[in-house]
């Protein structure tokens, strides 16, 4: 930001000849002074503010988007290298391997062959887990690779978590190929030193992808956990695949665990555990954190646009992301690993952030009174600044009532920007997470585009004599009230904005010392720009990986927030007083023909930085067509009612391609009725020719009544024993469900699926039932017959029926690429 210097100031300006502004006469105002452009020293003032500004920003943003070299394969023994680790990414992710699959059997044996080599003894764990929480009841039986490293003298246990299952339609080489090579890798280095003072685990969790279902079965009695108290997890997951890893959660106690990550630091920030736990997403680490664990989750976020689907393979997988996971995850396994664990217990939650190279942290009983101390000092500032006569209130009320025009603008071009891409390209809706291949560029520009705003808006605000002090504590205001609102609401956040104000109340208070119409206000009033850049724009490039274009209007805000600081350094808003300017353009104080001159050469910067905002993005949109390498992501089942054998192609609607297009044609339809696990309210749908698929089969075994009680035995299972979920479902309307049990698993009855439109409210499902079927006891209550529906799921789609699929389309991570076939049975 350039600051212009060219504004009068009031001792510069001519005084009428009889009596102040207004005065009485014919009142002709006598040649003033020519005016003086500020001393040099006051110019490189305020370019150090956005000099310092604009590095802080830079190496911020570059520690967010930016990994590090891999380590090559000969990398010393104690190090953790990406080149070894990678191949046990490829050997992992050579297929799709959803539990229960044969590809699944063979990565499981092949990790386990890979400890042992290492001299650990690792152990199949096998168990019957089970959620009986919100939803249908799923159980699964899963097989967890558990081994240990056994410390000198024991406090606790680092226990490093990752699962090792995929998608159903994903090689999984990112999803979580790359934590579980981080763990096998981390493995060997540890065992080439010396023997840790705690006790180290290493987790191989099942099933993580169904419902955390292996981490369910290790935190059930006798799964493994024993005392969670005494357990810390670095849990190890995958969002993307590429970008550097964010610590993105902790549990509780977490100002004991945040020294583990000063000799390697990650991304990390608060801010991200706040915003994690509003999301509808869930991993092992929840379940462990539930269990009374306590520990760190990472995860790389980049490159989401093939997360959960088949382009998630081992030629994607950046290097440069496992290694810096590998590097961080090593570096804190060591730390613990020599702490007194027991004191973690003691410890209290803390507010972190990281600045290059720099993790900050302190306790979160801060948090509350540092905003507190910001709207204190904010208070007495405009108190004294108003006594002295320095500041108008109504105009800080003016600045301040005006800051949320470029915020709403800024919104408002994140969700134009999305719905004018959708048009141009259309396959954009097939991205689940909104985060499309080459997203680059126009988070660029849009970023750029919302920073324009700032010069544009203060530029505005030029016309209503707004001073530096002025326009900085109309600011200030927000950010303490925003300081005080996350500190109650979301107290990982407040740090965000209690720093920018706390720095704005310190310059704008030494602004205020300085005499009359000083030229270093601006550069005074200016310095929250530089907590503010360091801590929020790395922020927002965090948020366009976590939410994508699709709602880019959270990270655009976060833009302007940042740079609303430099609003006394732009036209508008830079001098002290609260005098008016002196019209521009003649030296007497008169207007002139040529005052719109510079009015318009201010307007330049801005314009011609929201007109590089649009080439970014329209080039980034350019760049970004449908090919082999970036294929469309369509969605598509095969639905099959083995009842009537009528099928159906039915996709989301999301993602478009003209192959898949043409399937999908005929119209919208509502499946829950015939498939109540298809809880969308609509479905493109077209008609399928039959084909030979899994279809579900029930028996019953016995029946047993007392009362309007009646105990049924089934046995449930497919013709060819090749479903990877059994889904079974009740009618409610006529009888209850009051129990079943399964695998020897209490699961309750009652109603489990409040929000299912159809009859449908008590489900069970089963997860990689054996071929031989599953039996599955029910409790009924009620004289009416009992209607169920069986639904059998399997991956993939029927060959013959699809056809051959083009190179530029690939599955979707939501509904696709499966196959139901259901048949109703009344007992």
């Amino acid at each position: 930001m350039t600051p212009d210097h060219t504004e009068p100031s009031p001792s510069a300006t001519a005084e009428p000849e009889s009596g102040g502004p207004g005065g009485g006469g014919a009142g002709r105002t006598a040649p003033g002074p020519v005016r003086r452009r500020p001393p040099w020293r006051a110019r490189w003032a305020s370019f150090l503010v956005a000099g310092l500004a604009v590095l802080v920003a830079v190496a911020g943003l570059a520690g967010v988007l930016t990994v590090p070299a891999p380590a090559p394969a000969d990398a010393p023994a104690g190090a953790f290298s990406a080149g070894r680790a990678a191949a046990t990414v490829e050997e992992i992710s050579a297929a799709p391997h959803p539990v229960g699959s044969t590809e699944h059997d063979r990565v499981r044996d092949h990790l386990v062959a890979e400890l042992s080599a290492l001299g650990l003894r690792p152990e199949v764990r096998s168990t019957v887990s089970a959620d009986t929480g919100n939803g249908a009841a799923m159980v699964a039986r899963v097989e967890n690779v558990y081994a240990s490293l056994p410390g000198t003298a024991p406090t606790g246990r680092v226990l490093i978590v990752a699962h090792y299952d995929s998608a159903e339609v994903s090689p999984g080489a990112s999803d979580d190929g790359i934590g579980v090579a981080t763990i096998v890798e981390v493995a060997r280095a540890l065992t080439t030193g010396r023997a840790p003072r705690n006790d180290i685990g290493f987790l191989l969790t099942d099933a993580e992808e169904p419902g955390l279902m292996g981490a369910r079965g290790f935190t059930a009695a006798g799964g493994g956990l024993g005392d969670p108290a005494g357990t810390v997890v670095l849990n190890l997951e995958a969002r993307g695949t590429s970008g550097p890893v964010a610590m993105f959660e902790t549990g509780k106690h977490a100002g004991a665990l945040l020294p583990a990550l000063t000799d390697r630091v990650p991304v990390a920030t608060s801010l991200a555990t706040a915003v994690y736990e509003i999301l509808p997403q869930d991993s092992d680490f929840t379940v462990l954190r539930d269990a009374g664990a306590t520990g760190l989750n990472f995860a790389v976020l980049d490159g989401s646009a093939s997360y959960h689907t088949p382009l998630d393979s081992a030629d994607r997988a950046d290097r440069g992301s496992l290694q810096d996971m590998g590097s961080v995850v090593l570096a804190a396994t060591r730390k613990l690993a020599a702490a007194d664990l027991r004191q973690v217990r003691e410890s209290s939650d803390a507010t972190w952030f990281t600045l290059p190279g720099l993790l900050v942290r302190y306790p979160a009983a801060l948090v509350l009174p540092l905003a507190l101390l910001a709207a204190a000092g904010l208070t007495a500032l405009l108190a004294f600044a108003r006594r002295r006569g320095t500041v108008r209130l109504r105009t800080v009320a003016a600045v301040t009532a005006g800051v949320p025009g470029p915020l709403l603008l800024a919104a408002g071009t994140g969700y134009a920007a999305w719905e004018a891409m959708l048009l141009v390209r259309p396959h954009y809706a097939g991205f689940s997470l909104g985060a499309p291949y080459r997203g680059g560029p126009a988070a660029a520009g849009l970023a750029l585009f919302a920073a324009c705003l700032v010069p544009l808006w203060a530029l505005r605000g030029r016309r209503r004599a707004r001073g530096a002090v002025e326009t900085a504590l109309g600011v200030l205001v927000w950010f303490t009230l925003l300081a005080l609102v996350t500190a109650v609401a979301v107290p990982g956040a407040s740090y965000l904005f209690v720093w920018p104000a706390l720095t704005g109340l310190a310059g704008v208070a030494a602004a205020l010392r300085l005499p009359g119409d000083s030229p270093g206000a601006p550069a005074l009033c200016a310095l929250p720009l530089i907590p503010a850049a360091a801590l929020m724009l790395p922020v927002a490039a965090l948020l366009f990986s976590a939410v994508g274009l699709a709602l880019a209007s959270v990270p655009l805000v976060v833009v302007v927030l940042a740079l609303l600081p430099a609003a006394p350094l732009l036209p508008g808003g830079r001098r002290l007083s609260k005098e008016p300017p002196a019209a521009e353009g003649r030296t007497d104080g008169q207007p002139t023909r040529t005052g719109g001159a510079p009015r318009r050469r201010r307007l330049l910067m801005p314009c011609a930085g929201l007109l590089l905002g649009v080439v970014l993005i329209v080039g980034g949109l350019a760049a970004d067509g449908v090919d082999a390498r970036r294929p469309s992501q369509v969605s598509l089942l095969y639905v099959l009612d083995a009842d009537t054998g009528r099928a159906l192609w039915a996709s989301t609607g999301l993602g478009t391609h003209p192959w898949a297009d043409r399937l999908v044609d005929e119209h919208h339809a509502h499946l829950e009725d015939g498939f109540p696990n298809l809880v969308r309210p609509e479905w493109r749908t077209g008609t399928a020719p039959a084909a030979r698929v899994s279809r579900p089969t029930a028996r019953v075994l016995s029946t047993e009544r007392a009362g309007d009680t009646r105990t049924v035995r089934l046995r449930l299972g497919t013709e060819d024993g090749a479903a990877s979920r059994l889904m079974l479902y009740a009618d409610t309307t006529g009888t209850t469900v009051t129990e079943a049990r399964v695998e020897g698993v209490h699961v309750p009855g009652g109603t489990n699926r409040p929000t299912a439109t159809g009859p449908w409210k008590w489900g069970l499902i089963q997860v990689a039932p054996p071929a031989d079927g599953v039996e599955v006891t029910l409790t009924v209550r009620g004289t009416a017959p009992l209607r169920l529906r069986l639904v059998a799921e399997t991956p993939g789609l029927p060959a013959a029926a699809l056809g051959e699929k083009p190179a530029t389309v690939s599955w979707s991570a939501d509904w696709s690429a499966l196959t139901l076939a259901a048949r109703a049975f009344t007992i």
